[in-house]
């Protein structure tokens, strides 16, 4: 019966905090292909589809996919492991669970806004999980051999979960390509060269394909942030990255939940402007007189 099963009360349990889940095929870490056979795409919350699904197999595992808002890192590697919580000891408090193979699966709240793609391999060792569309094993599931996944922080629901630390999230979202705006070099952090920036990052922005529309607004929006204590203003650069994202396509609660999240982390962070190199100097008279007036306007 699937209320004697450890497994259904495991995944009741999940799905009472918030989290949807689906079965395993018995020792195994995939979707259990007759009861969920499209997958993930499957995963409930609903009591009456887990107890039809653990009635039918009391033994099937439990895979947990966490909602869009909660990443879940997958350390494969314990070493990678090791490593990460040293350089941020605030994961320590995070809720965690160790897999048969001596990694870990840790669970963290993202920002609003902020979305990861779970392809980005930025920490050696580690994969990105959870945001609604990857699934880790959960506990209690046993596999073939007997080794378990085991809980060493108690999973809480989403919204009590930690922050992703910020030095870690940044590491998870790559800086972006130096631009190449085409304006009249300037000296030093002048208005005309913080606007020519701000404009050719939305022009990357703008010209975003689908599928990367959201990162690449996060990473010119840090970038911009890193213009701000230069001199930029943070409205008019809220305003013009969101234009800049309705043109490619974003929502613009999203886009405006992007962009502010970027600016503020990019203002802590300024940017290096390298001098402007130096136009050569107009032999002419009339060459140089000219050379002013472009400078005045």
């Amino acid at each position: 019966m699937a209320h004697f099963s450890p497994y259904y009360r495991a995944a009741l349990g999940y799905a009472a905090q918030g989290y949807a889940v689906l079965p395993l095929l018995p020792g195994e870490k995939r979707p259990h292909p007759r009861l969920v056979p499209h997958g993930l795409k499957e995963a409930s919350q609903d009591p009456a589809t887990l107890e039809a699904w653990w009635r039918s197999c009391p033994e099937a595992g439990v895979g947990i996919l966490a909602p869009e808002g909660v990443l879940v890192l997958d350390f494969d590697d314990p070493t990678a492991w090791e490593g990460v919580r040293q350089e941020h000891p605030a994961l320590e408090a995070a809720p965690r669970q160790r897999t048969p193979k001596g990694g870990r699966h840790v669970f963290l709240r993202l920002p609003e806004g902020v979305r990861l793609s779970a392809s980005v391999r930025a920490i050696p060792g580690v994969d990105l999980r959870g945001m609604g569309r990857a699934y880790v094993v959960a506990a209690p599931t046993r596999l073939k051999d007997g080794r378990t996944y085991t809980w060493e922080v108690p999973l809480t629901p989403p919204e009590a979960l930690p922050p992703v630390p910020q030095a870690l999230l940044l590491k998870l979202l790559p800086p972006p390509p130096p631009p190449r705006p085409s304006w009249t070099p300037v000296e030093g952090a002048s208005p005309a060269r913080l606007r020519a920036l701000l404009e050719a990052y939305c022009h990357r922005v703008a010209a975003t394909p689908p599928g990367q529309r959201h990162n690449t607004l996060i990473r010119y929006a840090v970038a911009a942030g890193g213009l701000i204590p230069h001199g930029l203003d943070p409205r008019e650069a809220e305003e013009a990255l969101v234009g800049a994202a309705l043109e490619a396509g974003l929502p613009e609660r999203e886009a405006r939940a992007a962009a502010r999240w970027g600016l503020e982390v990019g203002a802590s962070r300024p940017l290096v402007l390298e001098p402007s190199p130096k136009l050569p100097e107009p032999r002419t008279y009339r060459g140089r007189v000219y050379a002013r007036v472009r400078r005045w306007a």
